[in-house]
């Protein structure tokens, strides 16, 4: 039978870690005899040989292949790449595990949509929840900029398509080997599938920790890889949208990340050594329209940087990072043929209470005095794209499952009288199709919403109702599936979900139960009277 997906797994020293991969590709729902996985032993000093052996001699479709060590996962990656026999590679890190349905799921989208690269729901503790599985999609191309919130190469990639285009990992020890393959892949991938629905990938921190770095990443070792990342996106793209969505995620969260550290307020040397180098990289591989792409506050402090404002830097640092996001009803919670239906306003407050504003200045607006006043040319800096990166997301994230939903969210961004920014709008949410399509499974879940606001970025939670109590509109049972919802206040006075009548039992009224109810009535009515 013809092999549809090789699962790659690079190992150094995984020890017992490495069960946990096993387990989930031993689950799979896609048949064993449909996939291999591929271990490449990187010169482990423990047992991992040793486990691998005992496990590839007992399983068919399991195989090891050892090299001396390299120092990182790029050669082993590509060693694996080529002794695959998949049409489909998938990546898969030593301690990580795939959801039971993943590979099967993955491979027949891919087929359906004849795509280049399959991009799998992520769950998990290492980050929070990422925005582009809001909703699954059939075939999206290289420009779509949501895309460039997942830089990993945990995807299902066509194998033949990587030949072709010679897409392959950095070898020995880099940074960023990660980035530079799919600096590669994104742009040529004419078809490109995003599955929202099925949760695929498990990203979860390890019980030691051991799988975050705990040692200083020195500038030198880093920055210089950044500047090659744009190099390859550049030498794979021609300017435009494509280029930009890549290198615009990599200014906002790689170089922009270094001018509002604690070590750069303070003028630590170490941060101030990352500071130059960043600043480096921006000046030499990003173009204007890179850093127009930007939302307006990342834009003025991109220009600031780039002018090596050192100390204004700190100062519009300072004056915002403190901010918080305000998420609150507007109006009644109400029940609509089973969909809990929710009006709300979103707003960002300095520490003070004050709230972010911003000014009328021409055809244009002003930044927050808040922010610029006393910064040479900062009043004077104008914008017209107030709406760029303006989001609300609301995400039902459920307790113990390390996964999140997003609702249906219709919302509109307003600038009040006063100058405050504030978004609008309602959140629906439908238990029958909540979980991108699907019904919400059972379960308790919180509510989280991640506001965007002219690039500062907050998360909230709804507060303020009376501890442990339903929502006055209490719960309901949806239409199509009859399932149990139930909105309710938090010990700690915080907005939650109970789907399926955890806590929070919701009677049944529809007709049939009615009917069937009466008749048991009946029943023991006639029983009592005999």
């Amino acid at each position: 039978m013809t092999v549809k997906v090789s699962i790659i797994i690079p190992v150094y020293n995984a020890g017992v870690y490495i069960e946990r991969p096993i387990n989930s590709l031993l689950k799979q729902s896609l048949p064993q005899d449909e996939f291999e996985v591929i271990f490449v032993d990187d010169g482990s000093t423990d047992d991992s040989a040793e486990r691998l052996k005992t496990i590839a001699d007992n399983t068919e479709n399991f195989r090891v292949f050892s090299m001396p060590n390299s120092g990182w996962p790029g050669r082993p990656r590509n060693v694996g790449v080529a002794n695959a026999r998949g049409e489909y590679i998938h990546f898969l890190d030593q301690d990580d595990a795939l959801g039971p349905k993943a590979l099967q799921v993955m491979y027949e989208r891919a087929q359906q949509n004849n795509s280049d690269i399959v991009v799998g729901k992520v769950k998990g503790n290492m980050r929070g929840p990422i925005r582009l599985f809001r909703e699954s999609a059939d075939s999206v191309g290289p420009e779509f900029a949501e895309l460039y919130e997942t830089l990993t190469p945990h995807k299902m990639f066509r194998r033949q398509f990587l030949l072709d285009n010679d897409i392959n990992f950095q070898e020995g020890r880099c940074r960023l080997e990660d980035q530079m393959f799919l600096a590669k892949a994104y742009p040529l991938a004419k078809s490109i599938t995003i599955v929202g629905d099925v949760v695929c990938y498990d990203w979860s921190k390890r019980d030691d920790g051991s799988n975050n770095s705990k040692t200083r990443t020195e500038p030198g070792d880093y920055y210089p890889w950044l500047a090659k990342t744009a190099q390859i996106v550049k030498a794979s793209t021609s300017p435009g949208p494509v280029r930009d969505a890549f290198l615009t995620r990599n200014y906002r969260v790689e170089v922009l990340r270094n001018t509002s550290t604690q070590g750069f307020l303070k003028g630590d040397p170490f941060s101030m050594g990352h500071y130059e180098a960043a600043r480096k990289v921006a000046v030499e591989e990003y173009s204007d329209s890179v850093r127009e792409g930007l939302p307006p506050l990342w834009r003025f402090r991109a220009e600031l940087l780039e002018a090596d404002r050192v100390e204004d830097l700190r100062k519009v640092a300072e004056r915002y990072r403190d901010t918080v996001s305000e998420v609150e009803f507007s109006g009644p919670v109400r029940w609509r043929r089973g969909v809990l239906v929710a009006p709300f306003r979103a707003r960002l407050r300095y520490q003070d209470g004050a709230t972010v504003k911003v000014r009328k200045l021409g055809d244009g607006y002003g930044l927050d005095l808040a922010v610029v006043q006393g910064i040479d040319g900062g009043p004077e800096w104008s914008f017209k794209d107030i709406e760029n990166r303006a989001v609300v997301d609301f995400q039902l994230r459920q307790r113990n499952k390390a996964q999140a939903w997003f609702p249906e969210v219709e919302y509109k961004l307003a600038v009040a009288a006063d100058g405050t920014v504030e978004i609008t709008g309602t959140v629906s949410i439908d238990p029958d199709t909540a979980a991108c399509g699907s019904r919400l499974p059972k379960g308790l879940y919180d509510v989280h919403v991640n506001v965007q606001l002219l690039g500062i970025e907050r998360m909230a939670r709804i507060e303020g109702g009376p501890v442990s109590e339903l929502l006055p509109c209490g719960g309901e049972r949806s239409q199509r599936l009859n399932i149990q919802a139930a909105p309710y206040w938090t010990r700690d006075g915080r907005l939650a979900l109970d789907i399926g009548g955890n806590m929070h039992p919701v009677p049944d009224k529809s007709p049939e139960s009615q009917a069937a109810w009466r008749k048991i009535a009946k029943k023991v009515k006639r029983v009592l009277s005999s």
